[in-house]
């Protein structure tokens, strides 16, 4: 793109910046910018130094060459049309300041990134466990995951009665892996789990726990133990999906790991209103 275009592009795409701020001078305030210089950029008589066009992106939360995007896709863009994000909210304090936190964790959390069998105690098969996967991948500078739980029919026709596919995000605090999530079909329910990273390489097993809460009064809440179980790396194939199902704590398909950490005294669930 020519300079004169790319000059365009800024002055448009910074008008639209400032309409999603309270004022120009609060914005200038927190830049710490000279306001009338600042007024000179909005009108497009002056295009900002390196060093403002850092500070302007840092602020919005973006790369400094997405201020130079063609108006229409600047707007898509910044406004969060895709991830139905609003202005507001972007240039919030705390949403800024979630954000780098989210971005800190990609790069401690990619030898961590990869398919996983995800088992944990059924909260609607009593006395079983679930086997699921799960994908951990980078996207939109974040580590996000997915979660696909099958659930068969118990009549031994071997079909599958429901499934359930659950959209989060990863982030890593101190010594610890959050992982939460929402189920993306029925939109009812939220999951947060807590897992111990491993050190040693390559990754086979991460433990910890997870808690369940669906907005439906008649669920309870729940929590229970935990277990990722590395498989692949990549992302999740048919061949992974035919061993998300639900398991006897006796059957012979669960790693012993899986099995000594979460059966016996390891069972139990904690319900919502258990002390």
């Amino acid at each position: 793109m020519d300079r004169p275009q790319d000059r365009d592009n800024l002055q448009k795409n910074l008008v639209l910046l400032v309409e999603s701020c309270s004022s120009v001078a609060s914005l200038c305030r927190s830049l710490d910018v000279n306001r009338q210089q600042f007024n000179k950029y909005l009108a497009g008589q002056h295009v900002p130094s390196q060093k403002v066009l850092q500070k302007i992106a840092r602020h919005f939360i973006m790369e400094m060459e997405d201020l130079f995007r063609a108006p229409a896709d600047f707007k898509q863009f910044y406004e969060g049309f895709e991830s139905e994000l609003p202005m507001g909210l972007r240039s919030s304090p705390q949403f800024a300041n979630f954000l780098p936190f989210a971005k800190a964790s990609v790069e401690p959390l990619r030898d961590y990134l990869g398919v996983y069998y995800r088992y944990h105690n059924s909260s609607i098969y009593k006395g079983r466990i679930l086997r699921s996967v799960t994908c951990l991948y980078e996207a939109d500078s974040t580590i996000q995951h997915v979660t696909i739980e099958r659930f068969p029919l118990l009549d031994g026709s071997g079909k599958m009665g429901y499934s359930f596919v659950y959209y989060g995000f990863c982030f890593l605090l101190g010594d610890r892996i959050f992982m939460v999530d929402f189920e993306g079909q029925q939109r009812n329910e939220l999951t947060f789990s807590i897992l111990t990273p491993q050190h040693r390489r390559p990754v086979r097993f991460l433990y910890g726990l997870v808690s369940g809460v669906a907005s439906s009064s008649f669920r309870q809440p729940f929590s229970t133990r935990l277990t990722l179980g590395f498989c692949d790396k990549g992302m999740i194939r048919k061949k992974h999906l035919r061993n998300a199902t639900v398991l006897l704590p006796s059957d012979t398909t669960l790693p012993l790991e899986v099995r000594e950490y979460m059966t016996g005294e390891n069972s139990s669930i904690v319900w919502g209103g258990e002390g």
